[in-house]
Order: structure tokens, then C-alpha cells, then sequence
């Protein structure tokens, strides 16, 4: 369970420890190269930009998982049309590289830019049905300056446009009404066979007995109504939702859930499928 103290830190503090953080990777590129060279690894985004995904150790491992949630969950095929909204440096694009055929392609949107740059010189420029796109979408922790609000911001794809959507680990770092609108806009994107797989913190009476006995992983100790979060002066770094009201959400944009929701293990559940609690989504 994450530490009281940790979760109270300062503002200052805080963003003092993530500039820090920041340039201690920056400062680590070169030594992070010749692992990757040594390793046969030079496909993978830089260290500086991978620690944005997740956890640096299961970078691959975590793209792989989800590779196998998209075939085994979504039942995706090579010639789909897919959708990664919040994509980072590429993480699932590296995976579907041999995956999609040339009929299929790829989409990755999201909010930091370093990623999206590096992501089209080294993907986009060779492999012409991917492609990447900057979210000028503002986020106080990840993209304080951004112009448009992600509680109004409206996707620049075509109704239907898409046959798979992911959205992994997103809704962990948004406030409810960026969650409300990027679910409208999930649906509205959606071809009518269409499947969304989302990932999300989900508060419900079993995680609540469970955090009871001190098996979460995660105290989501602050915040009130349908979302909570770990951190005091970070609420975006990690936040968790009632389940009823994402299912309220779900109704309202007509989204159905396409199979029972499979909870995931940070809530002390020992037979959680993946971390985080997975949503796989279609149209009413």
C-alpha cells in the first residue's frame, strides 16, 4: 500500500522531485543506449521517454499483455483500423507493427509531445499506416500548458472511423469529465462492430472489503464523490472511480460492457487478470 507521508507531500515538493527525476533520465541516455545496443534493443524508445508508459521493467512485458488482451479480449484482426488514444512512446504501436497487415492501420494519439516526436520519426516515417498525432489536451500533471480541456476536447477522426479503441491506463489520470467526454467520443468513433478496451481503478463493495483488510495496493485516500486519489497535491498521478458511476457514464453514451468487467490485482484480488481493472466495451 502506498505510504501516508508520500501520498501528503507538498506541491513544491512534488514538482521539485519530478524535475529532478526528469533530468536524472535525461542524464542516463547515454548508458540506456548501449544497453539497448548491447541487448538488440534499439527499436525501443529511450529511457526518458519509456518512464512515462509505466514501470521501466515492464515496458515490453506490459505492450506484450495487452498485445494478447487485443487478440484474445477485442478479437482484433490484421486488417482493423485501430485506435490508441493516449499511445506514450509507442508501447502497443511496436507490438502491432507485425501484427496489422497493410489493409489495417494504427492511429496513436496523446498529450506529450516528446513522444508523439519521436514516435513519427521513428515509426510514421517507415511504416505508412501508422500514423501519430499530438493532443494539445491539458493534463496538470503531465501536460500543464495544454490549450484544450479534455472535458471538451473533440477527436479529429470521422464517426465510425475506427474498429478498436484502447485506452490504456488513461482514465487513471483524468478527471471525471474528461472520462465522460473521451467515452462520448469512444462511441462516437466506433464503427458498429466496434470494441473499446479501457482500463480504469475501480471502486466497488468487494475492493472496499479488501481495502479493509489492507490488501490494496493503491490507498485512494482523497477526493470525494465518484473519483478519489492517491496523491493530495497530485490527484492526476493516480485516480479511481465508482464503479456505478462509470457504468452510469457507459449507459449514457450508449456503450454496453461486451463481457463481465475483469478486475484486476492491485486491489489485493487474487485472481485478478492484469494490474489495472479492464472494461471491453461495444455499442448498444
Amino acid at each position: 500500500m502506498t505510504q501516508p507521508g508520500r501520498q501528503a507531500l507538498p506541491e513544491t515538493m512534488i514538482r521539485a522531485l519530478k524535475e529532478g527525476r526528469r533530468w536524472a533520465y535525461r542524464g542516463l541516455t547515454p548508458f540506456d543506449y548501449l544497453w539497448r545496443a548491447l541487448n538488440g534493443k534499439k527499436e525501443l524508445p529511450p529511457l526518458y521517454l519509456r518512464r512515462y508508459v509505466g514501470p521501466l521493467r515492464s515496458f515490453e512485458t506490459s505492450g506484450a499483455e495487452f498485445m494478447a488482451y487485443l487478440r484474445l479480449l477485442c478479437h482484433l484482426q490484421p486488417m482493423e483500423r485501430v485506435l490508441d488514444i493516449g499511445c506514450g512512446c509507442g508501447q502497443m504501436a511496436l507490438q502491432l507493427l507485425g501484427y496489422l497487415n497493410p489493409h489495417g492501420s494504427y492511429v496513436g494519439i496523446d498529450i506529450h509531445q516528446p513522444s508523439i516526436n519521436w514516435c513519427l520519426r521513428n515509426i510514421g516515417s517507415r511504416h505508412a499506416n501508422f500514423k501519430f498525432q499530438y493532443m494539445d489536451v491539458k493534463s496538470d500533471a503531465y501536460n500543464p500548458l495544454g490549450r484544450h480541456g479534455a472535458d471538451s476536447f473533440g477527436f479529429p477522426f470521422k464517426a465510425g472511423e475506427f474498429d478498436v479503441i484502447l485506452l490504456k491506463s488513461v482514465f487513471t489520470h483524468m478527471r471525471s469529465q474528461g472520462v465522460d467526454n473521451y467515452l462520448g467520443e469512444s462511441a462516437r468513433l466506433l464503427s458498429n462492430n466496434g470494441r473499446c478496451l479501457a482500463t480504469l481503478f475501480l471502486l466497488n463493495e468487494k475492493q472496499g472489503q479488501l481495502a479493509a483488510q489492507g490488501l490494496n495496493q493503491l490507498n485512494f485516500a482523497f477526493g470525494d464523490g465518484p473519483c478519489r486519489w492517491v496523491y493530495k497535491h497530485s490527484p492526476e498521478s493516480a485516480i479511481a472511480y465508482d464503479e456505478g458511476f462509470v457504468t452510469g457514464l457507459l449507459e449514457k453514451h450508449g456503450l454496453a460492457l461486451k463481457q463481465p468487467i475483469l478486475y484486476g490485482s492491485w486491489s489485493g484480488l487474487a485472481e485478478g487478470l492484469s494490474y489495472q481493472d479492464i472494461l471491453l466495451l461495444e455499442k448498444r
